[in-house]
């Protein structure tokens, strides 16, 4: 898995996807199924690795990735290469919620977990763009009145 540029390190990595698909139940007290739909949330990945202690650097590494902010002070967004994520649509990511790491000294390693949230989904794109269009036709919609208020 890359995440830009940088190889996620270590051995037997695991990736799964998840995507919420939120609805609410509006059936009340019966037991009909209607329900309403609540959204599209952003596509979650969940990734674990092993890293060997004597790559302690690629841990420290890795989690210096996890700590990144952009220019603005928000967290850092990357591009992801790996066939899972690209499969389900994912192009952009960002480090989210859990970054956990645990030794197992049995094998000489660590244990590394961390989830990767989807950056501007293609639901959100859409609702970005109709809400940037109607934002358009309210504006088109003012310059027309304002003229035919200054002809009258």
């Amino acid at each position: 898995m890359l995440i830009d540029s940088f190889k996620i390190p270590g051995k037997n990595l695991r990736v799964a996807g998840s995507l919420e698909l939120r609805t609410e139940d509006i059936a009340g007290e019966s037991c009909a199924t209607d329900s309403v739909d609540k959204g599209i949330k952003p596509k979650i990945l969940r990734v674990s690795v092993d890293i060997p202690f004597s790559a302690k650097d690629d841990l420290l590494n890795l989690v210096k990735k996890a700590e990144a902010k952009d220019s603005a002070g928000e967290r850092a967004i990357y591009t992801v290469t790996h066939r899972t994520a690209n499969a389900a649509g994912v192009r952009q990511v960002r480090f989210f919620e859990h970054f956990n790491w645990r030794e197992d000294r049995r094998l000489l390693m660590w244990q590394v977990s961390f989830t990767l949230q989807e950056y501007l989904s293609n639901p959100e794109r859409t609702e970005n763009r109709e809400t940037a269009d109607m934002t358009t036709d309210v504006t088109q919609y003012q310059t027309i009145l304002d003229q035919t208020e200054s002809i009258a």
